[in-house]
């Protein structure tokens, strides 16, 4: 970011950004996750100023990012500070990291991760918790040695088979050539075919009785063979289906054995597995098609779907365990795949991670029931997965389900997204009429085929969305003109011509970015249109029928690609990242000092273009108090020229799109209001070099001789190096 000042007898009267790529310093903070400082989040309570589209991927794996994957075996356990106020990214990835080395430094010679219960489970689940944090199979040396020790061993207990397999095709993902990982995980595959009874599964191969938690943990076992290209056929599939809609009690719950009462820990077992039936036994099998029978509107796929509603609000109204590794292992698995931020109203998440987060010792360990091994390695897994970044938002609305005609379109796409991100995403289903700050995603997918209709609040909600750095991708199932339409009106509400001209919808062109920012050989490239505020892309309309090939899982097809370039334009590039993130701030706060600072955003046009930043200020607030002990304070706008600009301010911020044409009483405004000691910050939004060319003509008629022209500041002024008193050096 370049900066230009004009400055009179060495008072800096205006300042003039040139901008940043994708905004200049008032667009950088409109994404600034300011408002959700640390002390700000809170369990159960959302951020109420802000949402954060710019999270921030770790290419890296987690852990090296502490330069802990590739240490020598025999590192000791963490020493690990217990986790106190509100929860934050920084503060679950360090939970993440000291547990995975709590693990580590449990490990025996012999490549076995602690004992007790059955040989081979705590083994099996920590080498999957450190999988998933990010341990390399191939390079890292605890790992290896874990995972020959799970190649030797021999087993006759489902969960152990169960979650080895998992192992397999997580390690299949870094090592696809691996046979030994294929044929152990075939072998796997055939122990639990073969280990199921009439009625599903129980501890052994030769068991003839069956319990939910075990039979989850050999249906989990089947799901990554799936994953892993192994197929197991569609029978016990079958078997799976028929078992959990017969077995679910009359409340909506599952117990553990037939009988017994519903709980926590078996209604997520219930409702983790009913998602994997419906989406490899149902969901693949058809998309919603025009005059066609919708494909899961009966049948057995219909009972699936009811039994999976009737579980949530059973799970819902349930008060689960959150000191107990298990049920938050579970409650992650039927959050994420069914895309809930919330269950009963409350953000599982938050809840789960602050009880895991308090409860971790300094060892690193979660000692949250069974051995310490595998409490630490459940809820690391819980957090991991549960923490992910949320890529993707599918907008509900409307009084009926024509906004889900294909309920795991979106599911399956993030899915798939993972191996592009190499690390676990998430997404999520949100109405229209929740709080924006619900949101959370770069991407909103909103879909239907029948007219959207919504009120001046929810169009506001979604401008407000987009404001905030949102991306709204529309697409009319199987091509439905009526909602088509409606989205072309929508566009037309969000950004009134009168208001935003040229924000209209045009076909995107081949070297668009949406097309090109990751090159791929397309086979039929997907027909987009778009519009862009002058900034950045602000609403796409699919002119084809993506979500067909998403909930069917066409992995081939050039529907995945596109949305992943989708998604990468949306965050231009930047990494995600996971919940709670937050702007990092200084350690210590500033000390109070007297006095605020003023500051008034300038309102310089009939239309709207001059309040694009509307929310910097209030999003700047909390970092710069806490950076510089003095408070600010963004007061209303002020027109220039209409009375004089009230005595209070001190800072004055214009900033826009369209070029600017300050009138001769606008000017003269400007120049007294300088005169009289105050600050002007211009600004070009996006970088937009209309306004950029307007504002630099207009500072240089209006500020000239005696002021000094523009002129670039060199790198060791005040301004930039912070050296005054309650400076930051940039």
């Amino acid at each position: 970011m370049a900066l230009h000042i004009t400055s009179k007898a060495r008072r800096v009267a205006c300042v003039l950004t040139a901008g940043l790529c994708l905004g200049g310093p008032a667009a950088a903070w409109d994404d600034f996750d300011v408002a959700q400082m640390p002390q700000q989040v809170q369990v159960n309570e959302l951020p109420d100023n802000v949402v954060n589209f710019d999270r921030r991927l770790r290419r890296q794996p987690i852990l090296q990012q502490r330069g802990i994957y590739g240490a020598p075996q025999a590192m000791g356990a963490a020493i690990h500070t217990p986790h106190e106020g509100p929860i934050t990214a920084a503060a679950i990835r360090t939970a993440i990291d000291d547990g995975v080395l709590f693990l580590r430094s449990r490990q025996t010679p012999d490549g076995a991760i602690g004992r007790g219960y059955v040989d081979g489970g705590s083994t099996g689940l920590a080498t999957l918790a450190m999988l998933a944090a990010g341990a390399d199979p191939v390079s890292d040396p605890a790992v290896k040695l874990a995972l020959e020790h799970l190649l030797k061993l021999e087993t006759d207990n489902t969960y152990v088979v169960g979650i080895r397999a998992n192992v397999w095709e997580y390690a299949l993902r870094k090592a696809p050539h691996e046979g030994r990982y294929r044929e152990a995980l075939q072998r796997d595959v055939k122990w639990l075919l073969d280990a199921r009874n009439d009625e599903a599964w129980r501890y052994s191969s030769t068991s003839t009785d069956w319990d939910n938690s075990c039979t989850q943990y050999a249906a989990l076992g089947l799901w990554a063979a799936q994953r892993a290209g192994i197929e197991t056929g569609d029978a016990v599939w079958d078997q799976l289906s028929r078992h959990f809609r017969r077995e679910q009690n009359k409340d909506g719950g599952w117990g553990y054995v037939r009988g017994s009462s519903s709980t926590s820990n078996m209604a997520t077992a219930g409702l983790a597995t009913m998602y994997l039936v419906f989406d490899h036994h149902y969901g693949r099998k058809g998309a919603w098609h025009q005059g066609k029978p919708a494909p899961f509107a009966s049948g057995e796929a219909r009972e699936v779907l009811d039994s999976i509603d009737r579980g949530l609000k059973w799970l819902g109204g349930a008060d689960g365990d959150k000191s107990n590794a298990y049920y938050l292992y579970g409650i992650e698995r039927t959050g994420v795949a069914g895309g809930r931020r919330t269950l009963g109203g409350a953000d599982w998440f938050a809840e789960g991670a602050d009880a895991a987060l308090r409860a971790q010792r300094e060892d690193g360990a979660f000692p949250l029931g069974y051995s310490e091994e595998i409490g630490t390695a459940l809820t690391t897994l819980f957090l991991v997965y549960g923490g992910a970044p949320p890529a993707f938002a599918k907008l509900q609305h409307g009084a009926d389900d024509d906004w889900n005609l294909n309920p795991r379109d979106v599911a399956n796409l993030t899915r798939r997204m993972w191996s592009a991100y190499e690390r676990p995403l998430n997404w999520h289903t949100v109405g229209i009429d929740e709080p924006v700050e619900s949101f959370e995603s770069p991407i909103l997918f909103v879909s239907g085929s029948k007219a959207a209709r919504f009120d001046d609040a929810q169009v506001a909600t979604l401008r407000d969305y987009v404001e905030r750095g949102g991306m709204i991708v529309a697409e009319p199932a199987d091509g439905s003109p009526a909602f088509r339409a409606s989205m072309v009106e929508l566009l037309g509400r969000l950004f009134p011509a009168k208001d935003f001209p040229g924000v209209t919808l045009a076909p995107v062109a081949d070297d668009h970015p949406i097309y090109t920012v990751v090159k791929h050989a397309w086979k039929a490239r997907p027909k987009l249109s778009a519009a862009s505020d002058g900034v950045r892309t602000v609403f796409v309309l699919s002119e084809g029928y993506l979500a067909a090939d998403w909930q069917t899982d066409q992995v081939e097809s050039d529907a995945f690609p596109l949305a992943m370039n989708l998604l990468f334009h949306a965050t231009a590039l930047r990494p995600l990242e996971g919940r709670f993130a937050t702007v990092p701030l200084p350690e210590d706060a500033a000390p109070k000092r007297s006095g605020e600072v003023v500051v008034a955003r300038v309102k310089h046009d009939e239309g709207l273009d001059w309040d694009v930043a509307k929310h910097a200020w209030d999003r700047l607030r909390p970092y710069a108090e806490h950076a510089t002990g003095l408070s600010l304070r963004a007061r209303p706008a002020v027109t220039l020229g209409a009375a004089a600009i009230p005595d209070e301010v001190d800072l004055l911020h214009i900033t826009g799109r369209r070029a600017m044409a300050l009138s001769p009483t606008e000017q003269a405004a400007l120049q007294v209001f300088v005169a009289n000691g105050g600050t002007v910050l211009i600004d070009a939004w996006g970088g937009s070099d209309d306004f950029a060319a307007s504002a630099r003509a207009m500072v240089e008629q209006v500020f000239s001789a005696p002021y000094s022209p523009p002129m670039a500041l060199a790198a060791d002024d005040p301004l930039l190096t912070g050296f005054f008193v309650g400076g930051q050096d940039v």
